[in-house]
C-alpha cells in the first residue's frame, strides 16, 4: 500500500503552546516544533522535501525516522517525506509537487537514476538544490550524492563467504542468491559479490544453486528458497534483509539444518537481536547505519546553504561486517 507521510515542524512558539510534537500519516499534516540544537543552523526555517525510494524495510524506515529527528536538531521548519514505493512515476510526481510548492531543498533516493533527470531539470530551473542519498544519479547539477558503497557490500560479503568456505567447507561452496535487480544500487551488490567470491575460491569451487531476483517481499524470498529446498545449499546470500529473513523463514519452516544466511545490507533490532541470540541460520550482515546517511546529508545541506563551494560530489559513510564476533558492540540497538 502506498504510504505518504508528512511531518511539519512549525516554530518554537507552537511547541511551547502545544507542548508536544505530532506526526501525521496518510497524507495528513502534523505539526510540532523544537528549537534547533545546532547553533546558528543554516537550515533553520527551511522547508525540505524528501523523495524516499521506499519504506518497505527497517532500514528505510530508520532513514525516515532519522530525517525527522535530525531535521529538528537543525531547526527545519518543514520536513515533507514522501514514499516513492519503488515506483519511478510516483516519485516523479512527488518531486514535481515539491517544485510546485517551492521547497528550499530536495533530498532524493532515486527509483530511476536516469528517468528522474528531466524532473530534476525542473528543480534546477526553479533554483531548488538537490542532494541524492543512498542510490544516486549522474544528473549534472546535483550538489552531492551521499551513500554507502553498494559495490563494497558485495565485496565484503564475498570475502566473508570465501573465508567461511575455506575454514568450514574445504574451499568449496554451494550458494543461493536472492538478488534485488529493480534498482541499480542493489543490483550491483550481487554482481560484486559473485566477482569477489569467484576471485577468492575459483569458479570451479562454487555452485550457484539458484540465482533469482526476489523482488522486495519476504514472502517472495521464502517462496524462492522453498522451491529450491531439496537441493543442498551451504549459504543463501540476500541483497537486503527482507531477502535474508525470507530465506530464514523457509529454512526454519522446512526444518533445514546447516544452511547459513547472510545479508548485504541491514540495520536495527531485528538483525542485531537475531545475531546476538546466536541464530542457527542468520550468520552475518553488512551494518549500514541510517543515521550516517541522514546526518551526512543534512551536514551537506547545511554546508550548501552556508555558501560552501567545495562540497564533494560523492560521499560515502562507513560500513561494518557484523556477526557473532562483534555483535556486542551493537547492544544498544537490540
Amino acid at each position: 500500500m502506498k504510504c505518504a507521510k508528512r511531518i511539519l515542524f512549525i516554530g518554537l512558539a507552537l511547541l511551547l503552546a502545544a507542548g508536544t510534537v505530532f506526526a501525521g500519516g496518510g497524507g495528513q499534516q502534523g505539526g510540532g516544533a523544537a528549537a534547533p540544537t545546532i547553533a546558528n543552523s543554516p537550515l533553520a526555517g527551511k522547508r525540505i522535501g524528501v523523495a524516499h525510494i521506499t519504506l518497505y524495510d527497517e532500514w528505510c524506515k530508520g532513514v525516515y525516522d532519522d530525517f525527522i529527528r535530525i531535521g529538528k536538531e537543525y531547526g527545519v521548519a518543514e520536513m515533507n517525506i514522501q514514499n516513492g514505493d519503488l515506483n519511478a512515476e510516483t516519485q516523479q510526481k512527488q518531486v514535481e509537487d515539491f517544485i510546485t510548492q517551492k521547497y528550499d531543498l530536495i533530498f532524493i533516493d532515486p527509483v530511476s537514476p536516469n528517468g528522474i533527470k528531466a524532473t530534476l531539470d525542473k528543480a534546477a530551473a526553479a533554483g531548488i538544490p538537490v542532494i541524492a542519498f543512498d542510490s544516486g544519479t549522474d544528473w549534472t547539477p546535483l550538489i552531492s550524492h551521499i551513500a554507502w558503497d553498494h559495490a563494497e557490500t558485495g565485496r565484503l560479503t564475498g570475502r566473508y563467504l570465501a573465508d567461511y568456505a575455506k575454514k568450514n567447507l574445504g574451499g568449496k561452496i554451494k550458494v543461493g542468491i536472492l538478488a534485488m535487480l529493480d534498482a541499480p544500487h542493489t543490483a550491483i551488490r550481487s554482481q560484486t559479490f559473485k566477482e569477489t567470491l569467484e576471485a577468492g575460491l575459483g569458479k570451479a569451487n562454487i555452485q550457484y544453486v539458484f540465482e533469482q531476483d526476489f523482488g522486495q517481499t519476504r514472502e517472495s524470498a521464502t517462496n524462492i528458497v522453498t522451491n529450491n529446498i531439496a537441493k543442498p545449499i551451504d549459504v543463501i546470500w540476500g541483497a537486503v534483509d527482507n531477502a535474508a529473513f525470507g530465506a530464514r523463514v523457509a529454512l526454519q519452516t522446512n526444518g533445514v539444518r546447516g544452511t547459513k544466511v547472510v545479508s548485504a545490507g541491514a540495520w536495527g533490532k531485528e538483525p542485531f537481536s537475531t545475531l546476538a541470540a546466536k541464530d542457527s541460520y542468520y550468520m552475518m550482515c553488512i551494518g549500514v547505519p541510517p543515521e550516517g546517511i541522514v546526518r551526512k546529508s543534512m551536514e551537506t545541506a547545511a554546508a550548501y546553504f552556508s555558501g560552501n563551494k567545495n562540497i564533494p560530489r560523492e560521499q560515502n559513510i562507513d560500513l561494518a561486517v557484523v556477526d557473532e564476533s562483534n555483535i556486542a558492540n551493537y547492544r544498544s540497538y537490540y
